[in-house]
């Protein structure tokens, strides 16, 4: 039960993200891609994803923890 519980609420917090976001973590993180390969994908100059993912990263974590963003 604690295992579902947890895989709801990350599905909770990432459907709160921007679109924008959401691709940029599934793309690193899921698929394994480069900041190259992302910014490819996503339409956006290769120096914008490092932004891109700490933010998305950051508002992940405050989401999780029950924190406002």
């Amino acid at each position: 039960a604690g295992r579902s519980a947890r895989r709801t609420d990350v599905t909770r917090a990432l459907a709160q993200l921007k679109p924008r976001q959401r691709d940029a973590l599934w793309l690193a993180y899921a698929e394994g891609s480069s900041h190259e390969e992302i910014a490819q994908v996503l339409g956006v100059k290769p120096t914008s994803i490092k932004l891109i993912l700490f933010r998305a990263r950051r508002k992940l974590a405050r989401l999780l923890r029950g924190g406002r963003v």
